[in-house]
């Protein structure tokens, strides 16, 4: 089905029905009655406020029709309340309006639930005209305290209570039919309860502004810029031809840049320049709104075009700028792929091999695939951008490459410490302790990078760096502590502790990994007299301290900067004289198959804050696999060494990017009809048709539930072609989903899962 304008003009009769889209864990559509005032401007595409059971939604008309299908009675149908009048655009573009359908049918989701995603206000859920807050008073808790509540009232009073922040009224499903409603009138006019509106500034608020914050990137972006143009080289003046070349072929191209982040910044600018001079709109995508705010203020420098952030705000997207209806750039976090401008002409994935680019939930869309869709669309030219691109994006076929090497000079120094070779126990090799030494008597700053900030969940020999892997996965075995056993994540297959390493004899295996505190507490040991400061994920979790924090990193206010992959989510840091990466390989040994690739992305991101060699730059890594092809590639400086034998790898073991995966969970609060609907689940797409390709089923196997009280079971499901994938768990999820209705089970689905990283 494809929406275009003509779709819009349907010639009107007497008597017209809708087919509506409803935001709800639903597939198909609800046929309506348009009543007459609504007959001659509706269209497909109109947002409506609908009736559905006892509430009133907003979905979207994706079909008109003057007959009804002979399986429909029209005196069952219900009219379309009205039109969605709340100052937004009342119709949703064509073009998005496909691409959700686009999105729905390559991620198996609801169509509702993708609609979402191309209008913030769809997801607004209607119960009255006006929505409020409900709030207990003290007069309120003093009748819960004294017992002087009636019976009938003390149910929804004590509801209420829990929260101190009260409860919105459509979380409390009112409408004119429910004794819900009766018992709150009821309590209002006992002065038990207070209805406030539901935007008062002093309930809730959490978050900082996100215009403060980008505020206090301004004066850092202006001198990263003057840095800008002094340490880079002038743009590639083929680079500039082949884009223009690009924006005016009116047909969609992929462009896959491997480049350090200042010349991808440059190349963006300079798109994003050429875009604008053939009037065409630009969306820049990143991971993260600290970056995002950061590239916002330097492109705006670097271009002199006014650049539009795309921020959360309530869930969704909206663009900071909204009176202006088409910004010409718009830089966001992923959900900016939805934003409803026109004329695309430039789409830039900036760190396109980022897990944050992947939605956690559903419909987990991944923002550079929706890019791809969004671009053929558009006609427009996409850009996968990044340092280190993943796999899927360097083996593109259907991409043109270009490659921009580090300059050698810039390079630091690079030194290897066998950890095998050190005491079985340590954090710091003695290499490392007299370079921290010798850097801060010279003054230069260190910074320990460690590629995780808890502990991995696997064994090590610590003698040799044996770890116990699956056999038929090649992935590291997860180690269950409490259990006392190791587990395949992937095809669930187990074995039990060994006594000693069955490679060196060693007995000297356990779990591996230290945590950033450790290493911080370790340090300040060894160096009481340092200045020294930790960032991670938990320093890093509150906004008014990580403000501070992160900006005294950046002026060099610390003598050893101690940190995680946190350190690559903001705006770049300055180089440093010293860095030792400690654990080089602890990101190697999680239940993942993309940990190699993982870990080579973190160790390059690590190494590029060193200084050049020139300047007394060194990098020390410490690693108990110093022969591993994410190590070795990092010491030589050619990527091709890591990205040829790790693709060989996966295509032995039949991973992306040579396969696409599905990743299947079955949750549940009956143990046994879980473990049941997924076996059913399992065989059934393990069934091979004659006309069909064959799945590759591993699993289920039985998954650590995130909810109390719940079961769960989950397999991951392999195939080369991405669209038999989808059609084939679509086909067997619909006849699950009706077969187990009534059981309570839930089916998820999650098309190219993507492990998220710990920060």
């Amino acid at each position: 089905m494809d929406f275009d304008g003509n779709s819009t003009a349907v010639r009107r009769r007497d008597i017209l029905y809708a087919d509506v889209i409803v935001p709800r864990h639903i597939e198909r559509s609800f046929t309506y009655l348009v009543p007459p005032t609504l007959a001659q401007v509706i269209s497909v595409g109109s947002r409506v406020l609908v009736p559905f059971g006892r509430v009133v939604l907003e979905g979207a008309v994706v079909s008109l029709a003057h007959e009804l299908p002979t399986e429909i009675r029209a005196v069952s149908l219900k009219e379309i309340s009205s039109l969605v009048q709340d100052g937004q655009n009342p119709l949703l573009p064509p073009k998005l309006l496909q691409l959700s359908r686009d999105i729905a049918t390559h991620y198996v989701a609801p169509w509702g639930q993708c609609l979402r995603l191309v209008s913030s206000p769809f997801a607004t859920r209607l119960t009255s005209p006006t929505r409020y807050r409900y709030i207990v008073t003290p007069e309120g808790r003093l009748a819960l305290a004294t017992g002087s509540c009636p019976d009938d009232l003390r149910p929804t009073l004590q509801r209420i209570a829990r929260r101190t922040t009260g409860i919105l009224s459509s979380t409390l499903h009112l409408t004119q039919r429910t004794p819900t409603l009766r018992m709150v009138d009821a309590l209002i006019k006992r002065s038990w309860l207070a209805r406030v509106a539901p935007d008062n500034p002093n309930v809730n608020e959490r978050k900082r502004p996100v215009k403060a914050v980008a505020n206090e990137h301004s004066d850092r972006a202006r001198m990263d810029t003057a840095l800008f143009y002094q340490t880079l080289p002038d743009s590639d003046v083929s680079w500039r031809a082949h884009i223009s070349q690009c924006l005016q072929s009116n047909h969609m191209r992929k462009l896959v840049l491997q480049a350090p982040w200042p010349d991808r910044i440059r190349r963006l600018a300079d798109a994003i320049q050429q875009a604008h001079s053939l009037r065409r709109s630009t969306i820049v995508i990143t991971g993260e709104i600290a970056r995002a705010l950061w590239l916002r203020q330097l492109l705006s420098t670097l271009t002199g075009v006014q650049i539009t952030l795309a921020h959360a705000s309530s869930g969704s997207d909206r663009l900071e700028q909204s009176h202006h209806s088409i910004p010409s750039v718009v830089v966001g976090t992923r959900s900016v792929i939805f934003a409803p401008i026109e004329s695309i002409g430039l789409i830039w994935v900036e760190g396109e091999e980022d897990t944050a680019l992947k939605e956690p939930q559903e419909p987990r869309y991944h923002a550079r695939e929706v890019a791809g869709m969004r671009a053929e669309r558009e006609r427009a030219l996409l850009v996968l951008a990044s340092a280190h691109p993943s796999l899927e994006s360097k083996f593109d076929a259907a991409a043109e490459h270009h490659d921009v090497q580090r300059n050698a000079g810039l390079r630091p120094r690079i030194e290897l410490v066998d950890l095998r070779k050190e005491s079985g126990r340590t954090l710091f090799s003695q290499k490392l302790i007299s370079a921290m030494q010798e850097a801060l008597e010279m003054d230069a700053k260190v910074l320990l990078f460690l590629n995780r900030k808890g502990y991995a969940k696997t064994l090590v020999c610590r003698d040799c760096g044996w770890v116990p892997r699956c056999v038929s996965c090649a992935v590291p075995f997860t180690y269950y502590r409490d259990a006392g056993r190791l587990t395949c994540r992937y095809c669930g297959s187990s074995d039990g502790l060994p006594d000693s390493c069955p490679v060196c004899r060693a007995s000297h295996i356990s779990p591996l990994g230290d945590g950033t505190e450790r290493i911080e507490t370790e340090t300040r040991r060894l160096f009481p007299h340092a200045k020294i400061a930790r960032i991670d994920g938990d320093t890093l979790r509150r906004p008014d301290s990580a403000h501070p924090l992160w900006e005294s990193a950046r002026s060099g206010a610390w003598d050893i900067l101690i940190g995680t992959q946190a350190f690559f989510r903001r705006d770049p840091l300055p180089q440093h004289g010293l860095v030792g990466i400690l654990q080089a390989d602890s990101e190697l040994h999680i239940s993942d198959f993309r940990s190699a690739e993982r870990t080579y992305q973190l160790l390059i991101d690590a190494a590029d804050l060193a200084s050049p060699a020139s300047a007394g730059g060194r990098v020390i890594v410490q690693t108990r696999f110093p022969t591993h092809h994410a190590v070795q590639a990092l010491l030589s400086g050619n990527p091709d060494r890591f990205y040829e034998e790790e693709l060989g790898t996966r295509r032995l073991l039949s991973y992306p990017p040579v396969c696409h995966l599905a990743e299947l969970s079955v949750t549940g609060k009956n143990r046994e009809r879980v473990e049941e609907a997924a076996k059913r689940w399992a065989m059934d797409l393990g069934q091979i048709a004659s006309d069909q390709e064959p799945l590759v089923v591993l699993g289920p196997v039985q998954a650590m539930s995130t909810r109390l009280r719940h079961y769960h079971h989950r397999m991951l499901v392999k195939a080369s072609d991405h669209r038999i994938l989808s059609r084939r768990v679509h086909d067997s999820v619909e006849r699950l989903e009706r077969e187990y209705q009534k059981g309570r089970i839930k089916f998820t689905i999650d098309i190219d899962p993507v492990e998220t990283g710990q920060g």
